[in-house]
């Protein structure tokens, strides 16, 4: 499978990439799957960290002051992924020359366009160039959730990003996946932890969280990799930090 991950720091064209990017792999019927919105070079880094692999990244090029510019992003993507394939999404058009002068292996270009129908096409366009091979792929560990009598849903634990409870439901919780999905069963967040597994940490008594889908931890919230945030309790975030992000990892290159 193809994992993507797109970075923006604007809220509202990250959100507006995700729509078009989904719709890209629909379009291109390209086995792919969008693995992380990161809203800073910062969140990517801790994501990659939690999550080593192979990924076609869709980047800005300018970050702001305080963040980490393309060029700079892209060594420290490189020092964890060595085969990115890094494609700028980015109005600073004229920066082309400069990044491929700096040594950077830009896989491609992509002007942004208030045209969603040509984005898309820009979007599947590199979709296909860096489509893999399917290879089923039967190790992945799943878990069985029975939704009624004779009836029941497997999902692949690495899709689970967050678990809470159902506060209009008495003793029930709600599986959330990357895609979106939402699953509702009568079970309780301990057994849930127990079912899940050492990938899983209790942000708040009423919430677990994937660890390979943290991007950060601030203001009392998780950031997850879908874009979506759960809370984290006071006494919970030092835990969490410490059991997803190594110290190296935000350490200066």
């Amino acid at each position: 499978m193809l994992n993507i991950i797109i970075c923006d720091d604007d809220p509202f064209t990250l959100r507006l990439s995700a729509s078009l990017l989904n719709k890209a792999i629909s379009r291109s019927r390209a086995d792919a799957c969008l693995s992380c919105i990161a809203s800073s070079g910062g969140e990517l880094i801790n994501f990659i960290n939690n999550s080593p692999g192979s990924y076609l990244y869709f980047l800005d090029y300018d970050f702001g002051k305080e963040e980490l510019n393309g060029v700079d992003l892209v060594k420290r993507i490189y020092r964890r992924d060595a085969d990115a394939k890094i494609v700028f999404v980015t109005s600073h058009t004229e920066k082309g020359m400069e990044i491929l002068k700096s040594g950077i292996r830009a896989f491609g270009f992509i002007e942004k366009t208030p045209e969603q129908d040509k984005m898309i096409s820009e979007y599947v366009k590199y979709l296909n160039m860096a489509a893999v091979p399917v290879v089923p792929d039967a190790s992945v560990p799943m878990i069985r959730l029975p939704l009624g009598i004779d009836e029941a849903a497997e999902l692949p634990i690495s899709e689970i990003v967050y678990v809470d409870s159902v506060k209009a439901v008495a003793h029930s919780i709600c599986y959330h996946t990357f895609d979106g999905s939402e699953i509702t069963v009568r079970d309780t967040i301990e057994h849930a932890l127990e079912l899940l597994g050492p990938g899983f940490i209790r942000c708040h008594r009423s919430v677990l969280v994937n660890k390979r889908h943290v991007l950060s931890v601030k203001n009392g919230l998780v950031r997850l990799a879908n874009g979506e945030s759960a809370v984290c309790a006071m006494g919970k975030r030092k835990e969490v930090v410490a059991a997803c992000f190594k110290k190296e990892r935000n350490s200066n290159p």
